[in-house]
């Protein structure tokens, strides 16, 4: 669990309803929903605090992707 307050985004909320709990998004989100869900959380706030760029995100999924596409072993290099 993050240690680190958070302050809420102007574009956290839509059309004026409150955000659901954490344990409640748990709760309704199927397995694969939680996992896009935590990739989705953890490159915008990658993106949002500088640490890389959308364009160097970009880079980094279409050499994802062709490796993949081409038939490679992505995950042998990281063994």
């Amino acid at each position: 669990m993050a240690t680190t307050p958070v302050e809420r985004s102007e574009h956290a909320t839509s059309q004026g309803k409150e955000l659901i709990s954490f344990e409640e998004a748990m709760e309704k989100l199927s397995r694969e929903e939680r996992f896009r869900a935590t990739v989705y959380s953890m490159n915008t706030l990658l993106v949002q605090k500088g640490i890389y760029s959308p364009e160097e995100f970009e880079f980094q999924f279409r050499q994802f992707a062709q490796k993949t596409c081409a038939g490679g072993q992505v995950w042998a290099a990281f063994l």
